[in-house]
């Protein structure tokens, strides 16, 4: 595994380790927590996908996801979600 990945997986897993955290805390509003609970299935189906080689492919076609965004969410699954992301990031027509 390069080095690349390994610094991926090491910052997921301290990302889970603050989330874990986060909700043993038990501060939050139960929303808050369902929200925990689904980053943290992301974060552990990314890792599975790290080490099983099938990171950095839609779910969906199969198709190779853009790399800019998955160094910014390394938990996107799909095209769709790629695109939901880049819509965020239009300049506006108007200033």
């Amino acid at each position: 595994m390069g080095d690349k990945k390994k610094k991926l997986i090491s910052e997921l897993r301290n990302t889970r380790h603050e989330l874990l955290e986060r909700l043993m805390d038990q501060k939050d509003h139960p929303f808050m927590n369902e929200v925990i609970m689904a980053e943290l299935y992301d974060i552990e189906e990314t890792i599975k996908k790290i080490e099983n080689g099938g990171f950095g492919t839609c779910e969906i076609s199969g198709e190779f996801l853009p790399e800019d965004l998955l160094e910014m969410v390394p938990t996107l699954k799909s095209m769709d979600d790629c695109l939901a992301i880049k819509s965020f990031y239009r300049k506006a027509i108007y200033d």
